[in-house]
């Protein structure tokens, strides 16, 4: 089975206004989305575009944890997320302009609850109970709310038993869970030189990195280039540069989610790895090129045009 875990999910708010906000002036939205958030929620419902089931773990409170998990199920979602007593699930506003960009819109990220160490052991738990050939996602930062050092209790908790897990984190998480040797890890271009604090500016300085994170513990690497497409080392030490096919681009969010979406659900298919990237590519660019997460059949006409390019 394939398990997500987002740290702090959230309910993100859009308001498409008539024009960008002004300071003391009050405005009118055209047009206005609640949806399900975070890291993980997303690759669990991009995950079921593409025919997989999966379960979404995290915690949540109040009102807004209720409306969240009511959400999630409409997606089709199994749920295992904890309900904690303090606080409550934090709403992410989104503020747009009808004409504007996604670049041009105002975020505002609210408070996630308050999480207890009796809350956390029990998500430990929940994890602890997953077995060989489970898969689990490790997606997103971490809030204040919890330990820094919280992918790794997870990771201490899993030794041993055979579950793949996969982690797309900042930088600054890295360092931590590399040593117990995921299956996979996704830094975007970005992330990758924030991490080993170099410029990386040819590929083969890009190839070069991924290695680097190999031999810091990583089985599978897979940089995400945007509208370069990817870079993909695979833990037998191969290597490939995957060109992102061309298309118009709508909106870049959800792009990365989708990427790791690709990938397990074609990896849990055939267990080819290298496959497996690009279906990972193809449906980061499916998403980046329609409204909201992309569909099963955009996917696959993508990854049909890749294979053909590339193949293996």
């Amino acid at each position: 089975m394939i398990f997500t875990v987002t740290p702090s999910p959230s309910l993100d708010l859009l308001m498409v206004l008539q024009q960008a906000p002004i300071p003391g002036h009050t405005l009118r939205a055209l047009k206005e989305e609640l949806r399900p958030g975070g890291k993980g929620i997303n690759i669990s419902i991009m995950l079921k575009h593409l025919g997989k089931t999966s379960t979404a773990l995290g915690f949540v409170a109040g009102f807004s944890g209720d409306e969240l998990m009511r959400l999630t199920v409409a997606e089709g979602i199994q749920t295992g997320f904890i309900r904690v007593r303090r606080g409550r699930t934090r709403i992410n506003l989104r503020l747009k302009a009808q004409q504007a960009s996604a670049a041009d819109e105002t975020r505002i990220n609210g408070l996630g609850p308050t999480v207890t160490p009796d809350d956390i052991r029990y998500l430990v738990r929940k994890i602890s109970a997953l077995s060989h050939g489970d898969c689990l996602v490790l997606a997103g930062a971490v809030p204040p709310s919890l330990p820094q050092d919280i992918y790794a209790t997870f990771f201490k908790a899993l030794q041993h038993k055979g579950v793949d897990v996969i982690v797309d984190a900042p930088p600054e998480l890295l360092h931590a869970v590399l040593r117990y040797h995921p299956f996979l890890i996704k830094p975007n271009l970005q992330e990758l030189k924030s991490y080993l604090g170099q410029e990386l500016s040819t590929t083969e300085d890009i190839i070069e990195a991924a290695h680097a994170l190999q031999k810091e513990g990583a089985l599978n690497v897979l940089v995400s280039m945007g509208a370069a497409g990817a870079v993909f080392a695979a833990s037998d030490g191969s290597t490939m540069q995957i060109p992102a096919p061309q298309g118009e681009v709508v909106n870049k969010i959800g792009a990365g989610d989708s990427m790791i979406a690709g990938f397990i659900a074609h990896y849990a298919a055939t267990q080819n790895v290298r496959e497996a990237a690009l279906m990972a590519v193809a449906a980061g660019t499916a998403t980046a090129m329609a409204h909201g997460l992309a569909a099963e059949k955009e996917v696959n006409a993508l990854f049909a045009q890749l294979k053909e390019r590339m193949p293996l």
